[in-house]
């Protein structure tokens, strides 16, 4: 088992009990796991934003896939390399090892310049909240100085003016 091999293993279900053998990719083998990626045939039902995530094998038969598939690049699965019980079913070619490269890293850089946005949206947020204070400081001061240089008006809530009192 090497990385860009296409093999078949059991993986379980995260939401109930039980699980299939499906064919995943392997991205990665050490010592003691194994990365792979899922694969899935089930394309069109997905949403637009898990759609996203999908790489299409071009060369799925010369890959050993029964039917065109595409490769889930959203979630990596590690797996324990001691006793993992799989088939080989075949070999990612050269041509979609290099698209599923430049795929993967085009989805890396649209989530961090989705993650950059997010944090520019945070910060502008965070600036209007900081323009409100200060624009509300600004006419709490001009209503103040009115109140100073008219002294007819008088103050809401002021204890001397036993008929005004707050309301609850």
């Amino acid at each position: 088992m090497r990385t860009n091999d296409l093999i078949s293993l059991y993986v379980s279900f995260v939401e109930t009990n039980g699980g299939k053998s499906r064919p995943v990719l392997i991205r990665k083998v050490s010592e003691q796991t194994v990365e792979a990626f899922k694969i899935t045939s089930k394309y069109q039902n997905k949403s637009a934003y898990i759609k996203q995530q999908y790489y299409l094998i071009k060369d799925w038969q010369a890959a050993g896939l029964k039917k065109t598939s595409w490769v889930n690049l959203g979630n990596l699965y590690r797996f324990n390399k001691a006793g993992l019980s799989f088939k080989e079913i075949g070999h990612l070619s050269k041509l979609d090892q290099t698209e599923i490269a430049d795929f993967a890293l085009n989805l890396k850089n649209k989530r961090r310049s989705k993650g950059q946005k997010i944090i520019q949206q945070q910060s502008s947020k965070k600036e209007l909240k900081e323009s409100k204070t200060e624009l509300t400081q600004r006419i709490q001061k001009q209503l103040k100085d009115f109140a100073d240089h008219n002294p007819e008006v008088k103050p809401k809530n002021d204890p001397e003016n036993k008929n005004d009192r707050p309301s609850y």
